[in-house]
């Protein structure tokens, strides 16, 4: 993922540092979870229901997203969407 997403991977490492390995690490997990939780939701009820239950995910906490080189990880932040 690092040769995919340098500047994120650069942002990462800096967040390590500043808020340890560990919490972002678990943020990142956390984020991966919620993108794959929203992604069987689409595909099962639809994406309004999907992007109003991520916006209530979004909005209990802690989460990250970022996008490049074409690659996601995380999710992206969708408060308002539907």
């Amino acid at each position: 993922m690092r040769d995919a997403m340098p500047l994120t991977a650069e942002l990462v490492d800096e967040l390590r540092q500043v808020f340890g390995a560990g919490r972002i690490v678990a943020l990142i997990a956390h984020s991966q979870h919620l993108r794959r939780e929203h992604a069987r939701i689409v595909a099962t009820q639809g994406q309004a229901v999907a992007d109003r239950w991520l916006a209530g995910q979004q909005d209990k906490g802690g989460w990250f997203g970022a996008v490049e080189g074409g690659r996601q990880v995380g999710v992206l932040d969708v408060r308002g969407a539907a």
